[in-house]
């Protein structure tokens, strides 16, 4: 059987660290079963740090090609039949038809690609088994690329944008990372015995560097004290990232522990947002390191022996893998909790104490009518760019207040302005420090150093390599592929019903404003 493994680039990131990790999940398969599949990987076109053979794939067949008109396209005219023809003539080359073939294509309706849905909605009226996998979605508070998806396939299908944008038929299946994404899949039209929770491989990091010389370059490079514990974010510091939140657990360990913060965003949108936390962070005297992955700083897997604990404030994850490999690390992580992502790892047996969904902030220190203006005109502005009008106000009102509990409110449901009012407040009083740490007492005990955390680290470090190793991934892998190939060829079903989809993503709980800020 052929797998043609589809993306718009090999570049590095974390889709393309995805297709690396299904590349040695079914390597692991091909040695232990003989060779059941052929993989061909196609991709636009752009390549950086893509090697000639991933590290751990020995056995596999694997291809690798260029498909003209794959990448992102921005604002270019759309061509779904010419990219059709392209990819087709790239599977037939490869020795792909569609009674041998998989075509497994990661996010093509995150509105990157205009032409794309077209383009797999033609292949699948041909009979092409798809498994359309969905990291990420377009309508979960992304209205330009949800502006973007519908415009590429608005008039591709029918006269239907969503029949293009999700094609329905008994031959094309979808995956999706979590079971919370299965449930809005199913919930939306999509027939539940098509839509499959595939989860992230976590492979094995291996074994960490020593941590002396690292420290010793953080403290030379960084000013982080090597006799100071280090907090570890290990991040990209993009906005849903939250890097408000991580400042003020810097402000609440009151200079007992070091923040370090990895990486700054590449995306020129997002580095406006990062540039104000940093500045913040200097101006009130945080103990906080930025960049320490960087350029100038040290490797992922240095960073990882140079921690203590590791920390993800982050209100928005597709998969969140932060959430596995702290274990596989020896760290024990803490932070913000996503219950909608976490319940998938909590079922595989892993036991996230230091995790909250709220870390709560008393509302009158920034004002509950400053609050509720705030956060209700950001919300009508984003409905307003998917092209939905807000609810009544007397409706807006009490979601709003659902958010208060007993005069809190969560820090991450703030707008930015008002996160970096309390950052500066915690910072500059030890009276609202106290407060807040006797607000959330589970900080103060996720942030003490003498406790005896190896048992749950390896607890949950076995539990992880159970459910999420390559190995598991790869029979996952190798069930899936062989279904959606025995899959009955059936013409287009009813189309998904993309209002229920948008619903599913866009209430008010949802809602954070510092995801849609410039």
């Amino acid at each position: 059987m052929l797998i043609a493994i589809v993306h718009y680039h090999l570049n590095r990131g974390g889709v393309t660290q995805v297709i690396a990790g299904h590349l040695r999940a079914l390597d692991r398969q091909a040695a232990a079963a003989g060779g059941t599949f052929r993989v061909l990987v196609l991709h636009g076109g752009r390549a950086a740090g893509w090697p000639d053979r991933p590290l751990g794939v020995n056995t596999l067949e694997c291809q690798v090609r260029a498909v003209p008109g794959l990448d992102y396209d921005d604002a270019a005219p759309r061509a779904p039949r010419g990219l059709a023809a392209r990819l087709r003539a790239g599977l037939a080359e490869a020795g792909g038809s569609p009674q041998s073939t998989v075509v497994h294509v990661h996010n093509h309706a995150l509105g990157k690609n205009g032409s794309l849905p077209g383009a797999l909605a033609e292949l699948a009226g041909e009979g092409w088994p798809l498994l359309l996998q969905i990291h990420d979605f377009a309508e979960d508070f992304r209205p330009l690329n949800y502006q973007r998806l519908r415009a590429g396939a608005s008039g591709q299908a029918d006269g239907d944008w969503a029949a293009a944008a999700y094609p329905q038929a008994g031959h094309v299946h979808y995956a999706v990372l979590n079971q919370r994404d299965a449930r809005i899949l199913a919930a939306s039209g999509v027939e539940p015995q098509r839509v499959h929770a595939l989860p992230n491989p976590a492979g094995e990091l291996g074994p960490l560097p020593p941590r002396g010389p690292v420290r010793d370059a953080l403290a030379r490079r960084f000013g982080v004290p090597e006799d100071r514990p280090l907090l570890l974010y290990p991040i990209r510091g993009i906005r849903r990232k939250n890097l408000g939140e991580a400042l003020l657990w810097s402000a609440l360990a009151g200079g007992a522990w070091h923040l370090g913060v990895t990486l700054p965003p590449l995306n020129p949108a997002e580095r406006p947002s990062y540039d104000r936390w940093k500045a913040l962070a200097a101006a009130v005297g945080l103990a906080a390191a930025f960049e320490i992955g960087g350029e100038a700083g040290v490797a992922f897997h240095e960073n990882l022996a140079a921690a203590d604990r590791m920390l993800t404030t982050s209100v928005a994850e597709g998969f969140g893998l932060v959430f596995l490999e702290s274990w596989l690390a020896g760290k024990s992580l803490v932070g913000r909790d996503l219950p909608e992502i976490t319940a998938d790892f909590r079922a595989a047996g892993l036991r996230l104490n230091d995790l909250r969904p709220r870390l709560d902030v008393p509302l009158d220190w920034i004002g509950a009518a400053d609050w509720q203006d705030a956060l209700e005109q950001a919300y009508a502005a984003t409905l307003a760019r998917f092209g939905r009008r807000p609810p009544p106000p007397a409706e807006i009102h009490r979601a709003a207040a659902e958010l208060v509990v007993g005069g809190l409110v969560d820090f991450g449901s703030l707008p930015s302005r008002q996160q970096q009012r309390l950052v500066e407040q915690v910072a500059g009083s030890r009276q609202r420090r106290g407060r807040l740490l006797a607000l959330n007492g589970w900080i103060e005990e996720a942030l003490r150093l003498d406790r005896a955390d190896r048992p749950t680290i390896d607890e949950n470090a076995a539990a992880v390599r159970r459910a999420y190793s390559e190995e598991a991934c790869g029979r996952r892998l190798g069930q899936l592929y062989r279904q959606v190939a025995a899959s009955p060829r059936s013409a287009a079903r009813q189309p998904l019903d993309a209002e229920r989809l948008l619903e599913e993503f866009l209430g008010l709980a949802r809602f954070q404003p510092i995801r849609i800020e410039p």
